[in-house]
């Protein structure tokens, strides 16, 4: 369904797809770029944007009640595990989905007793705009080849799709960037499984998507603290899965009812 433009440098790629929903173009649009000089993130964070990683934005008029635009986010993170798990399948065990929306990786080879790590993928971010919404989709597919350039993902540690695909192969040494997929490739099976995707939720809605989501759900029995961007608290406890609106299910310390929490930013701050 996707209609893809693609540039060697740009601003930011929702700045374009910003700019054709100003000027009414129809949904389907995705621009892609090979470097960012502006690029940002959920919130309207920074998001660096080196040369290695997969970069575009969709322009969506999603033809839906309401209450259901929410769920696009998950949705969004959705198609890209199925894309990046198409393109690594032995990592599949290792790829989530983490409320509201990012798509991280576990550690490979944690030890026995320590902490569960997860390492960022992959950032979406969601912007309602002249009537219609603009995706962004910055996905860290290879390392960046300049030591000096920045690093991506923010206070997140980043993990790169090169990683895994080196990781699942189980070869020793660095990431083999010739055994990797192409950003051009990764940037197809994100398009090819968001379309799917995209098209059963508008026709059906969110609820038979979600055993798929609660499958490959980060957070889930884990403690977690859910902030505001302000950094106040929104609720603390162990996150129980989300509903078929998108909210985070809190369980309470000390039991109850359950929080459902509509945004924010969740934290891991233990394994129950």
């Amino acid at each position: 369904m996707f209609r893809l433009r693609t540039y060697d440098e740009v601003t930011s790629t929702n700045d374009l797809v910003k700019r054709a929903l100003e000027e009414g173009e129809p949904e389907g649009l995705a621009v892609g770029a090979r470097v960012q000089t502006a690029g940002y993130g959920r919130q309207g964070r920074a998001w660096k944007s080196p040369e290695g990683g997969m970069y575009v934005s969709l322009l969506l008029r999603p033809q839906v009640p309401p209450a259901q635009l929410p769920t696009l986010s998950l949705v969004v993170g959705m198609a890209v595990r199925r894309a990046l798990v198409a393109l690594a399948p032995g990592a599949a065990e290792r790829v989530k989905i983490k409320w509201p929306n990012d798509v991280v990786c576990t550690s490979a080879r944690a030890a026995e007793g320590a902490p569960l790590r997860l390492s960022k993928l992959c950032g979406i971010s969601l912007e309602s705009h002249a009537g219609g919404i603009c995706v962004g989709i910055g996905v860290n597919v290879l390392l960046p080849r300049d030591a000096g350039a920045p690093a991506v993902g923010g206070k997140n540690v980043p993990a790169y799709l090169s990683e895994l695909v080196a990781d699942a192969s189980g070869a020793p040494g660095a990431p083999d960037e010739r055994s990797a997929p192409d950003i051009p490739a990764v940037r197809a099976a994100v398009l090819e499984a968001l379309s799917e995707l995209y098209l059963a939720w508008t026709a059906h809605g969110f609820g038979p998507l979600l055993p798929e989501y609660a499958a490959h759900a980060a957070l889930d029995g884990l403690r977690v603290s859910v902030e505001n961007l302000d950094g106040s608290p929104v609720a603390e406890g162990v996150a129980r899965g989300v509903d078929a609106w998108g909210r985070l299910l809190v369980e309470p310390p000390l039991g109850g009812d359950f929080v459902a929490v509509s945004s924010g930013e969740a934290h891991i701050s233990s394994v129950r």
